[in-house]
């Protein structure tokens, strides 16, 4: 299965002929190259490839500082930064890079960083399959006596069709609870069943796969600060420190976001992560960001901290939509989330997952 790469920014010669020659050899195929930024972003346009080898230096500007800036529908699966000092590692984990390699370095330090963002690639790509499949059960259970083969036929074909024919890998991974060797699953879970996986850290350098979340129904529509059946429900404010929540009351079901004279209620379901940006709060949610005044202090005060974890001195991140957890260099871990963005975990908060 071969897989789309870019490169973006500036390399010498003897590093752009390396990674010419590597990805070549390792089965990807390099679609394109850009030095600067508006020539990167236009790179980066649908169909989306499926990493992106993005050097601290661009003619226009910083590498790091690009990645940061790409909105999530351009962002690549995975991002490996190249850069020629120490520190810049620690920007490359700030934002989310699957790898950082210190230039100079030997062609077998960039196959190993080209090798993890191809398992980290076709991961996510199983796992999107394994979660078609639990939908597709869910559906064929909620309607009774269908035809199995009719419903899953055509939506199958489409699958294949998307992820090179991996369909028969993810059945097996979803079904075994085990994803092609390179990390742990977990047992298999029936349809319908909420409890929460253990999650564990310090598996193999490929990354522990955790097991996607069980399809639930859809429930019904609630107008904002009720609940389905009409009771009071609570809504999590980001701008009190107590997350405008009473000791009383239930967790919180939304998250109350200000956008000037706008105010939005967001599913806390739907959100994969907080992060802090002075004094505010950035809510990513199904790909999208919004920013509104608050603390992490109101997160956690409000929040079940088994489901939003803090994995950063500015991040919380909502573990059920994490599905790989992989260990860092220095104690640090990367997690993967559903829709293929990575989060540093820092080893300060690591004891916190599980």
């Amino acid at each position: 299965m071969s897989l789309r790469v870019v490169l973006l920014g500036q390399f010498v010669p003897e590093l752009q002929a390396q990674l010419t020659a590597l990805t070549s050899s390792m089965d990807w195929t390099l679609v394109a190259s850009a030095s600067d930024q508006s020539s990167a972003r236009r790179v980066l346009t649908a169909p989306v490839p499926d990493l992106a080898i993005v050097s601290t230096t661009f003619t226009d500007g910083s590498g790091v500082d690009f990645v940061r800036n790409l909105p999530a529908a351009q962002r690549p699966v995975s991002v490996i930064v190249i850069g020629t000092r120490d520190e810049e590692a620690v920007q490359a984990f700030e934002v989310q890079a699957t790898d950082f390699v210190l230039w100079p370095s030997a062609a077998a330090r960039l196959g190993d960083a080209l090798t993890r963002a191809r398992q980290q690639v076709l991961q996510l790509s199983l796992l999107r399959t394994a979660d078609e499949l639990q939908r597709l059960i869910a559906e064929a259970q909620g309607t009774g006596g269908v035809d199995l083969g009719s419903l899953f036929g055509g939506r199958l074909a489409g699958l294949e069709g998307a992820h090179g024919g991996s369909n028969g890998h993810a059945a097996n991974a979803h079904g075994n609870g085990h994803g092609n060797g390179n990390g742990h699953g977990g047992q298999h879970e029936s349809v319908g069943d909420a409890t929460r996986r253990r999650r564990t850290l310090g598996g193999p350098a490929t990354g522990t796969l955790i097991a996607s979340a069980p399809w639930r129904g859809a429930k019904p529509v609630a107008a904002p600060g009720r609940s389905p059946s009409g009771a009071e429900e609570s809504v999590l404010d980001l701008s009190r420190e107590d997350g405008g929540r009473a000791s009383d009351q239930p967790r919180p079901l939304r998250v109350l976001v200000r956008e000037g004279r706008r105010t939005r209620f967001v599913p806390l379901a739907e959100v994969d992560w907080f992060e802090a940006d002075g004094n505010y709060i950035r809510v990513h949610s199904s790909g999208e960001r919004y920013r509104t005044r608050g603390t992490i202090t109101a997160i956690e005060s409000a929040l079940d901290p088994r489901q939003f974890v803090r994995i950063h001195r500015r991040v919380v991140v909502n573990m059920d939509r994490v599905r790989e957890m992989s260990p860092l260099p220095g104690g640090d871990g990367l997690l993967v989330l559903g829709d293929g963005s990575t989060l540093r975990l820092s080893r300060t908060y690591r004891a916190r997952v599980r």
